[in-house]
């Protein structure tokens, strides 16, 4: 384990001693930006399931963000002074701490309003289990999709405070009608639908008459080399809505590499394997002062073109609500599966009722 005096690239700067994970012990990582009001149960919530040291990038919080997680025990604070969009979005942040720190380990990269959920993740301590099981298949990662959550009332009526759990503030969801588009980059798939999409991104859907005729002229033209090699011609693709697509739970090895956060260097997935998804809190009482700020800081991708929409949407309508007759309270992973929106195996059911049954051999307890 490197020594906390190696500096580290990018202008990073470790605050405390280095992450030092025990053999076998799952990794986590987060970037935060004023993110006091959410990280702590997103903390809790990785502990839950079994997530040894986690790694907090704080990208110049002016909050409580770098108090709250230090209120909990192996959570190492690395300074993060440089530009969040110059940084790839601190995916090189990500990259360089855990070549850093992680390899060999399972890594949990999570964001402050994310929750991974998987068959079985409502039993303590799941995911190094969930990690032994993908070993075992010889897998390095678990595909997920980003669920977004909400409260009943208006966005600005919510009454979310730290250190409440997220569901309880925001435990609605819309099941997404889901479709998924070839990419370049692994896992060669992107995700979109779902609400956001829905509400904020309608003319993305590709069923609109307009999107239909538009995606089919698009595709004849690049057909043609010379516009499918033409930056211009790039440019007249059709809108597409938000990426859900992502690998947050990978097994970290030399040559791995994160592209965004939705791709990365490819990696060995099985067809036998369960699937995961992340409970997305995006949707709380500071939905519109953060839109604001990242519209004016014009940090997120595409100069934050993204928020750019969710603040046309707040000012058409202030009291703003995904609330609606398709929404369903969370009410755990099997709800999920039993939707057709999470993937369980049988081979992983069998692992959890044998674990449940206590019929796995014991761990021997060394002296203290």
């Amino acid at each position: 384990m490197p020594g906390r005096e190696e500096a580290l690239p990018f202008g990073l700067r470790l605050v405390g001693p280095p992450p030092a994970p025990r053999p076998g012990e799952a990794f986590g990582i987060v970037i935060a930006r004023n993110e006091a009001l959410r990280l702590g149960a997103a903390i809790r919530h990785a502990r839950r399931l079994g997530v040894g040291p986690i790694i907090l990038i704080d990208n110049l919080s002016t909050d409580a963000t770098r108090e709250v997680a230090l209120a909990h025990s192996r959570v190492h604070v690395v300074e993060a002074l440089g530009s969040f969009a110059d940084s790839n979005f601190g995916i090189d942040w990500v990259n360089a701490l855990l070549h850093r720190f992680a390899h060999g380990h399972w890594v949990l990269m999570f964001d402050a309003d994310e929750m991974l959920v998987f068959p079985g993740s409502d039993s303590p301590g799941a995911l190094p289990r969930l990690c032994a099981h993908l070993d075992g298949l010889g897998a390095e990662g678990l595909l997920t999709f980003m669920l977004d959550m909400f409260p009943r009332e208006p966005l600005h009526a919510t009454h979310y405070a730290p250190g409440q759990e997220l569901l309880d503030a925001a435990p609605w969801f819309e099941p997404p009608q889901l479709r998924q588009e070839r990419e370049p980059d692994f896992p060669h798939i992107a995700t979109y639908g779902g609400i956001r999409e829905r509400l904020f991104f309608p003319e993305t859907i590709p069923t609109r008459p307009g999107r239909f005729l538009h995606q089919k002229l698009y595709n004849a033209g690049w057909r043609l080399p010379a516009l499918r090699q033409a930056a211009w011609y790039a440019g007249l693709a059709p809108r597409r809505s938000p990426n859900l697509t992502k690998l947050p739970l990978v097994r970290w090895r030399e040559g791995m590499a994160f592209r965004s956060a939705h791709a990365l260097t490819p990696l060995a997935l099985t067809a036998e394997q369960p699937s995961g998804i992340l409970l997305h809190f995006k949707f709380l009482q500071d939905f519109h002062a953060r839109v604001l700020d990242a519209v004016a800081r014009g940090a997120h991708y595409n100069g934050s073109a993204e928020y750019r929409r969710y603040l046309a949407a707040l000012k058409r309508n202030p009291d703003f609500t995904l609330f609606g007759p398709r929404s369903l309270r969370y009410a755990g992973p099997e709800q999920l599966a039993a939707l057709g929106l999470l993937r369980d195996t049988p081979a992983w059911a069998a692992a959890r009722r044998l674990e449940t049954a206590g019929t796995e051999p014991a761990l021997a307890v060394e002296p203290g």
